[in-house]
């Protein structure tokens, strides 16, 4: 999984859901401070299509694309977004 340090975030390339054997995935975000180990709970999705089913490598493929297009992080009371 890519990640990248981000306007002092580090932003981890992921999908939702992590855990392998789900039917559909999302490429996805994880934050957090650089030089913490906690993560913060929210989930930023990557831009997805609308597609009825996608594997855990296709979404992450997604997601690590998207990462490198990544120029901020954004903050809105307890959820992030990234701004590209």
């Amino acid at each position: 999984m890519a990640e990248r340090e981000i306007s002092g975030y580090m932003v981890r390339a992921t999908t939702e859901p992590e855990e392998p054997g789900a039917v559909f995935y999302e490429p996805a975000f994880r934050i957090r401070k650089a030089g913490e180990t906690y993560e913060h709970p929210h989930v930023s999705y990557a831009t997805s299509q609308n597609v009825e089913s996608r594997s855990q490598e296709e979404a992450l493929a997604l997601a690590e694309v998207e990462l490198a297009e990544i120029t901020d992080v954004v903050w809105t009371g307890e959820h992030w977004d990234v701004e590209q």
